[in-house]
């Protein structure tokens, strides 16, 4: 019975490295455009119909300017908006000095398309005012940039997430479990 129960611990791991592989690639799509802040407006083309994100991307220790614009996609030939979605979690990722966050998701279909930043907020009331209660410099427009990467479902965000609950389920369960087989079914 012992052995049943420590088996649990090599499936909850290799479910923890399958689970931490999902997640991985959402925050790790192909970046298809980049533009800086400064630039406001630029062109892009979509290969491939699917769900695709907008990230920021800037400098630690500065006051991004995501409450003075909003991104817009804008199909070229039909000058039809594209829906932003807010992210669920609003993910991010940190570098040694740069750091990235995806706060809008979108699903479209092959073509080119417009990214503008237009006047607005990409955050709400309340995170506006918390910003503006950082005692930090802002960030050069120049080194603030606005990606549009590949990314995944949101499903598939929750699922990793549900995963390495799981696993860690597995693993510790199996080791407790497996210790205490002989007095829990003994007994």
């Amino acid at each position: 019975m012992q052995v049943l129960f420590f088996s649990l611990i090599p499936v909850g791991i290799i479910v923890l490295i399958f689970s931490v592989r999902l997640i991985r690639n959402t925050f790790s799509g192909q970046i298809i455009h980049e533009i800086p802040y400064s630039q406001k407006s630029s062109e892009f083309i979509i290969n491939q119909a699917g769900i695709y994100s907008i990230w920021h991307k800037g400098q630690y220790f500065r006051k991004a300017p995501v409450g003075e614009f909003r991104p817009e996609i804008i199909h070229k030939s039909t000058g039809t908006k594209i829906r932003l979605q807010s992210s669920l979690f609003k993910p991010n990722s940190k570098g040694c000095r740069k750091s990235r966050n995806e706060p809008f998701r979108f699903s479209v279909q092959p073509g080119v398309y417009f990214l503008e930043l237009t006047e607005g907020s990409s955050i709400s009331g309340i995170e506006k005012n918390l910003i503006d209660l950082i005692p930090a410099k802002d960030a050069d427009p120049d080194k603030y940039f606005i990606q549009v990467r590949e990314s995944q479902s949101r499903f598939t965000l929750l699922a990793g997430i549900i995963l390495i609950v799981s696993s860690g389920f597995c693993i510790i369960g199996g080791l407790v479990i497996g210790i205490l087989a002989n007095q829990i079914f003994t007994g």
